[in-house]
């Protein structure tokens, strides 16, 4: 039986920390089961904030392009629009994706997300994703190895809208642990098990607001890998 539950307790995070460690000691504070080989999916945002990759708007200056883009869509503030392009390290917007109100953006590792997963922050800020997720999900699985004793896969999870859709849907966007796709070579198919585990997550995770950034799933049959990235999932 897979089962997925969630970390209640996980203090906010506001400034630059330990995140592994704080995950760690709220897991033991909370008595939340953890097993070896659970899976533990843990929100992008919260390790953003805990990495300290938080964007002052006031020291954003809007290019051209970002402005140009802003004028199609007002919503948007030019400076958010100026750290999204900058997420795709070109600055030539060659690598957004804009339509009818949607912006996507394809950053360096090749994944394509919604605002190029740029969230706006409190007091004028802009989050933006860890710099390496994948990095961020090693760190996670090594601390628990090291408090906990339990060896687990991690899953950095991000929250991603589609311009086809109304609500947003929970993806994957970093790993530790685990493959990212789950391959049938008999019928030559292949599943982005990743992020079916990081949508199953999103059940009781939420959206933001609800402050759950830890949810585990139990019970699931894996292969485990300490070498796949998320780039591996990637075209």
């Amino acid at each position: 039986m897979i089962t997925i539950s969630e970390l209640n307790g996980v203090p906010k995070i506001t400034t630059a920390c330990d995140l592994p460690k704080v995950l760690a000691k709220t897991i033991k504070k909370e008595k939340f089961n953890v097993s070896n080989g659970d899976i533990i999916c843990v929100a992008s945002k919260i390790c953003s904030l805990a990495e300290g990759n938080i964007v002052d708007l006031n020291q954003v200056v809007p290019s051209a392009l970002a402005q140009k883009i802003h004028k199609q869509i007002l919503r948007k503030d030019s400076r958010i629009i100026q750290v999204i392009i900058d997420q795709t390290g070109d600055p030539t917007g060659k690598r957004l994706e804009m339509d009818d109100g949607y912006i996507g953006a394809w950053l360096p590792n090749g994944l394509c997300l919604t605002s190029g997963g740029v969230d706006k922050g409190e007091n004028n800020t802009a989050i933006t994703l860890p710099k390496n997720c994948d990095a961020s999900a090693q760190k996670i699985s090594q601390t628990f190895l090291q408090e906990l004793g339990v060896k687990v896969g991690v899953i950095i999870t991000d929250s991603d809208g589609r311009k086809d859709k109304k609500g947003a849907n929970q993806i994957a966007v970093g790993l530790y642990g685990l493959k990212g796709l789950r391959i049938n070579e008999a019928a030559g198919t292949a599943e982005t098990l990743c992020d079916m585990l990081a949508s199953a997550a999103g059940l009781v995770m939420g959206q933001r607001g609800v402050n759950i950034p830890l949810a585990c799933i139990h019970g699931l049959k894996y292969e485990e890998d300490f070498q796949s990235s998320i780039e591996d999932t990637v075209n």
